[in-house]
């Protein structure tokens, strides 16, 4: 009877000892690889998802407000950003007084536009010698010979109206003076015989109403005044040629 009670209990012994250690000896080796591989995969996937994304976010935010400052402090100018440009010739004919005498004059014009609202170029114009003068030599007539040119400026405004406004000004230096009449007035011209002359500076200032007539061609009608500085001729005063000047002007070339 105690044999068969020793042998019982080493029998419940023993399946109390192997009925528990699959317990203790499973339930590390299932929940540390479930732990492993949730911990080194979910951080990679966020990590690449970060990567991936956050260069696209962070150049469009700094590129940008880049080009914006960039276009802010573009300087602005009347020129614009020259998206246009053309040249022109021009002959002018223009009317104006010299001591209460009429005179008539003949120049040339030739400039380039930019963005069709200005104007550079250079000018020239000259007297055709017509007006005669009794009082300043004491045996003949005179005649009154010069002209003067330099630079021009020219804003125009509605360029691409079929009537529209410019204003030129413009200055630079001529030559006036008195040459005597010919001899027999039979020759248009004066002889070469010179009494008086002088050099002197000019501005003038002007406005024109401009017709479009063609692509190429355009008809000024305009009005300017001229100021002089250290003219000096004989019996004649200082600003003498300081006058307005009446004048028609017939502009060629690409607008």
């Amino acid at each position: 009877m105690k044999r068969l009670i020793i042998i019982i209990g080493i029998l419940t012994g023993a399946y109390t000892v192997f009925a528990q250690e699959p317990d203790t000896v499973q339930v590390p080796q299932k929940e540390i690889p479930a732990d492993t591989t949730t911990q080194q995969v979910e951080p990679k996937v966020e990590v690449d998802e970060v990567t991936d994304e956050s260069p696209k976010i962070i150049y469009y935010q700094s590129t940008e407000p880049e080009r914006q400052k960039r276009r802010r402090q573009d300087i602005k100018t009347l020129s614009g950003s020259m998206s246009h440009s053309g040249g022109f010739g021009a002959l002018s004919f223009r009317s104006t007084e010299f001591r209460d005498e009429s005179l008539v004059m003949g120049g040339l014009r030739g400039g380039w536009i930019i963005n069709r609202t200005l104007g550079i170029g250079i000018e020239g114009h000259g007297i055709i010698p017509t007006a005669k003068f009794m009082d300043i030599d004491s045996v003949n007539e005179v005649n009154i010979l010069g002209g003067y040119g330099g630079m021009f400026l020219e804003l125009i405004f509605f360029s691409n109206e079929v009537v529209h406004v410019t204003f030129p000004v413009s200055g630079g230096a001529g030559w006036l003076g008195y040459h005597l009449a010919s001899e027999d007035n039979t020759m248009p011209f004066p002889s070469d015989k010179e009494v008086d002359g002088d050099v002197f500076w000019y501005v003038e200032p002007g406005a024109n109403l401009e017709f479009n007539i063609s692509r190429n061609f355009r008809l000024d009608l305009g009005v300017s005044k001229r100021f002089t500085q250290d003219l000096e001729l004989i019996n004649t005063e200082a600003d003498a040629f300081d006058n307005l000047n009446y004048y028609i002007t017939l502009k060629v070339g690409g607008f």
